[in-house]
């Protein structure tokens, strides 16, 4: 009966921010259901105040909680008001709430013929078990996440009832922290951490298989443990430029796929991130045409960054295209899986977005990391130049650094399409959930990325001013400059002796 009612109440909570049902919200005959199914609420917490007649030893963290919880509802209903016994509900929202009412009822009174009402009767061999801490716990934790959810519905309806939504939800986390194990856990060791192996692609992988080789390409491109070279730097390019449009394509039907759903409230943010994606994809391959122009072409590495890239784009484009052989090249089907077969529900939208999410932010990784690459370009630049005026003297090649703007341009889309595609996500999948806190986890490792990028500025000169300057000595700033720079906020600066520099080795 409990996991009927989850079933109903999950289904509004995954409904919580469409338009459709903020209007079901606002009718009359919707909060006599709320009020309804927060009384049975009431029931269960003071049924596990009470230990249900025969409270455990162990149970009185808990009992307090639901002791507490139990008063905060109970305000909660006397402000959502009386409910009222009438015939089946005619609007979908209420007969959902009535039916999740009716379940989360029976399944109480189910728990109440356990125990013993008078004392000539017995309890249950389950009376026990049900009354155990493990059991108690449970059930609270169980019944914080209805509450929660019964607290958001509340507080979208009409004026005073919207008032009990505040206690509701305050009571939801009351009875989450209650429900919690305050046994200190073992002391475990922390595992040593390791690059996972390279897993091949195959023909005819599961979907489970495919992300996991998903997964480990990404790791394996975020810490390479081969040495690199010029020809491995350009095929990164080239590589993240496919990868960035793949993802591109594939957020796109993914918005298809939204607007088939009928889910307008979701659009906007998963455009936002398609758009976003568009400019990514255009940076990148602007980076690979400086390449080419610095470079020209020297084959395919052989080395482990450029195979897993090559793994991470094999996948990518088979989770996306018709063709199970996929593989990148001029002869390679350009026919898309039909958006619901990418993609059947909402749920596994934010799930392909997440593996999207993924694959972006092992780009932007490239794209910060790229200072050797420029080091290596440099020197060849040089090299090439002094071949050519040997009597000049050695200078950074222009093409070198509108290189290098070009990746830190790469890098800053990467890190908008990676804010945008995280705020898509968590439209998609409102509340706590395994997708949204990992996303959660990649923006903040994107945000601490660009903030040691900040703190790592040359002042009071940027970096441009220091590679077109080349062999010239630098100007020295005017006494009044200085003064005017002296008197901001964060002065003095103390000077360690050592200055961070971008300039190419």
């Amino acid at each position: 009966m409990t996991a009927l009612a989850t079933e109903q109440l999950t289904e509004l909570h995954n409904q919580l921010h469409t338009k459709r049902l903020g209007d079901d919200l606002r009718r009359r005959a919707v909060a006599p259901e709320l009020a309804r199914l927060t009384h049975v609420l009431a029931r269960y917490h003071d049924q596990i105040a009470h230990g249900f007649g025969t409270p455990h030893p162990d149970t009185a963290r808990v009992r307090d909680g639901a002791h507490r919880a139990a008063a905060l509802i109970k305000q909660a209903e006397h402000l959502l008001g009386p409910p009222v016994d009438t015939e089946t509900p005619r609007s979908a929202l209420a007969q959902k709430l009535r039916a999740a009412s009716i379940a989360l009822g029976c399944g109480l009174d189910l728990l109440s013929t356990h125990f013993a009402v008078t004392p000539d009767q017995a309890s249950s061999a389950n009376a026990v078990v049900i009354a155990a801490p493990d059991t108690a716990r449970s059930l609270l934790r169980q019944l914080s996440t209805h509450t929660a959810t019964l607290g958001h519905l509340t507080r979208r309806t009409a004026p005073p009832t919207d008032q009990a939504g505040r206690l509701l939800l305050t009571a939801a986390v009351i009875a989450h922290i209650y429900s919690e194990d305050q046994t200190p856990p073992p002391i475990s060791s922390i595992p040593v951490h390791h690059i996972p192996d390279r897993i091949p692609p195959q023909l005819g992988e599961s979907t489970d298989q495919a992300l996991s080789g998903i997964n480990t390409s990404i790791q394996r491109l975020s810490h390479p443990t081969s040495p690199t070279s010029i020809t491995t730097w350009r095929y990164l390019a080239r590589a993240a430029a496919i990868v960035c449009d793949l993802n591109r394509k594939t957020v796109r039907q993914l918005t298809h796929r939204i607007n088939d759903l009928n889910e307008p409230d979701h659009l906007p943010a998963i455009k936002q991130a398609a758009n976003d994606l568009h400019h990514l994809s255009l940076a990148w391959k602007s980076i690979v045409r400086r390449w080419d122009e610095q470079i020209g072409r020297y084959g395919h590495p052989a080395n482990g960054p450029a195979t897993d890239a090559s793994d991470l784009i094999i996948r990518l484009g088979r989770c996306l295209h018709a063709d199970p052989a996929w593989t990148p090249g001029p002869r390679a089907s350009s026919r898309l899986k039909l958006p619901h077969e990418l993609a059947p529900d909402l749920a596994h939208v934010a799930e392909v977005a997440g593996i999207t999410l993924k694959a972006i932010e092992a780009c932007n990784h490239l794209a910060a990391h790229h200072h050797a690459a420029i080091n290596d370009a440099a020197a060849i630049g040089t090299l090439n130049h002094q071949k050519k005026y040997p009597t000049h003297l050695p200078r950074v090649p222009r093409s070198v650094r509108e290189l290098s703007s070009q990746y830190e341009k790469a890098h800053a889309r990467g890190s908008q399409a990676i804010t945008t595609l995280v705020e898509a996500i968590q439209d998609l999948t409102p509340g706590p959930h395994c997708d949204t806190n990992e996303a959660q986890l990649i923006l903040r490792r994107a945000n601490e990325a660009n903030q040691q990028r900040l703190s790592a500025t040359e002042f009071p000169y940027p970096i441009g001013s220091s590679l077109e300057s080349g062999h010239q000595s630098m100007p020295r700033p005017p006494l009044s400059q200085i003064q005017e720079q002296a008197s901001r906020p964060g002065w003095p600066i103390q000077d360690t002796g050592q200055r961070t520099s971008r300039r190419p080795s």
